[in-house]
């Protein structure tokens, strides 16, 4: 399988990402979708604003995976809006949050579940060090926590598992860049490559 990877820039693109998150919110959180009262079949929501979004496209030009990076944001952010935790003890300045990390279920196996957190990993990652960002929250269920541990996405839990809504048992977690660019040291190499450009 062949995918293409791209920070979104245009309207069109952003409105079939959030066609393309409704679809998995519906499949894997359907009360959420129901309370919600999302409009057009889309899931947007606030922090969207002061977000860069990153989509992965199959061979027929569909968007099958996302994840956006929030930062910047004044009305803060899903983790520390939502869950209880010392939110004093990170610089604003350099903080963020990734979120909606959705893959299409028909390409959630072994190997393009790889291939895809690899290339949106190395995006995400371009992006924090361009903008200074130091760590960026996360709200992970434990399943999914140890599955980005494998792909050496290391969050670190920084409070109590807690009832998060209609999204179930929930930590709240932090991902330090420094940690993740130790963790991928290819992706260190990768970005002064790209930067030598």
């Amino acid at each position: 399988m062949n995918f293409t990877f791209l920070e979104v820039t245009n309207c069109d693109m952003l409105e079939k990402v959030f066609e393309f998150r409704y679809k998995i919110l519906l499949e894997i959180y359907p009360e959420y979708i129901e309370k919600s009262f999302l409009k057009d079949n889309k899931d947007s929501d606030k922090y969207d604003l002061y977000s860069i979004h990153f989509a992965a496209l199959d061979e027929d030009g569909e968007v099958c995976a996302t994840v956006r990076l929030i930062y910047n944001s004044p009305i803060g952010y899903p983790t520390e809006n939502g869950m209880i935790f010392d939110k004093d003890m990170f610089d604003r300045d350099k903080l963020g949050e990734m979120s909606r990390i959705f893959i299409d279920t028909k390409y959630r196996n072994m190997k393009n579940t790889k291939i895809i957190i690899e290339q949106l990993k190395k995006m995400s990652y371009f992006k924090m060090i361009d903008l200074g960002i130091a760590y960026s929250y996360g709200s992970l269920e434990t399943n999914f926590l140890r599955l980005l541990r494998i792909y050496k996405m290391c969050y670190t839990t920084v409070g109590k598992g807690q009832e998060h809504g209609y999204f179930g048992l929930r930590y709240p977690c932090i991902l330090y860049t420094k940690q993740l660019g130790t963790d991928n040291p290819e992706l260190i190499e990768l970005w002064k490559k790209h930067n030598e450009v």
